[in-house]
């Protein structure tokens, strides 16, 4: 689990009240894996989460841009490439991991029916998104559309973990880290 990813799953864990599973594998899905899984008890609902975060803003993605990405980490469409070689790409030879996912949230004992789907990256290009914003997606091959949460990384994770892990004495650094940082801001404004 990278710096980011250990941000959004305390992020699920604090703010959200989430019971998390971080960096699970797709069985039998070719080194495929889902970043975050999580429970929210109170709800009774289930999520799964995939993060790509750059902070560079020319590294955004706009919404439309989303599509295939939301193909590749959701549904297990393989990314549009061709082999530079005699051998063939996943995309070249028509593989889907779709079968692969739905088995290991079955499992899990994730019903597919109450799964949330939620994408988390830095910012979408020239927009603020400090509430979570949903969107339709329909991926290829699909008969039905399905929901998906967008979360930005710098405008609403950050912001709310910050917040809510206030000075707190954490052991987990990446924690601590944001509550100094938190902190600092915070007496520079005295």
């Amino acid at each position: 689990m990278n710096t980011a990813e250990h941000i959004v799953e305390s992020y699920f864990r604090f703010c959200r009240e989430c019971f998390t599973m971080p960096d699970r594998k797709v069985k039998g899905g070719n080194n495929r894996q889902f970043d975050l899984l999580a429970h929210k008890p109170k709800d009774d609902r289930l999520a799964h989460i995939e993060i790509t975060v750059t902070h560079r803003l020319n590294w955004c993605y706009t919404l439309s841009d989303l599509g295939e990405d939301f193909d590749k980490k959701f549904f297990g469409v393989a990314p549009k490439r061709s082999s530079s070689g005699s051998r063939k790409t996943d995309w070249e030879r028509g593989i889907s991991y779709w079968h692969q996912i739905k088995e290991t949230y079955k499992e899990l004992g994730f019903d597919l029916s109450q799964i949330d789907r939620v994408y988390v990256c830095w910012a979408v290009k020239g927009k603020i998104l400090e509430t979570p914003i949903r969107t339709l997606h329909q991926p290829n091959g699909f008969d039905e559309d399905f929901e998906i949460e967008i979360l930005s990384f710098r405008d609403v994770i950050l912001p709310a973990l910050t917040s809510t892990i206030a000075t707190a004495n954490y052991d987990d650094d990446t924690l601590r880290t944001l509550s100094f940082i938190n902190e600092r801001q915070r007496q520079l404004q005295l």
